[in-house]
């Protein structure tokens, strides 16, 4: 089974947050996380005691990096 992006349940705006438009479970180091669509994730701000926000935009760079 491919493993399916999570940034793919999320839209990024300017501001640097993430809001959820799919519903989605994150599988962090620190436990499995749900997010609902609605959700806003705003960086320096923990969602279930985890800044969501700062790890998703390591995701980006990770993503960009693998593809390189």
């Amino acid at each position: 089974m491919e493993e399916r992006d999570v940034r793919s349940a999320f839209w990024r705006d300017r501001d640097g947050s993430w809001i959820c438009i799919d519903p989605v479970t994150i599988e962090h180091p620190k436990g499995r996380v749900q997010v609902s669509p609605g959700t806003t994730l705003r960086p320096g701000v923990p969602f279930m005691g985890i800044d969501l926000a700062k790890w998703l935009d390591g995701q980006s760079s990770e993503s960009t990096q693998r593809s390189s």
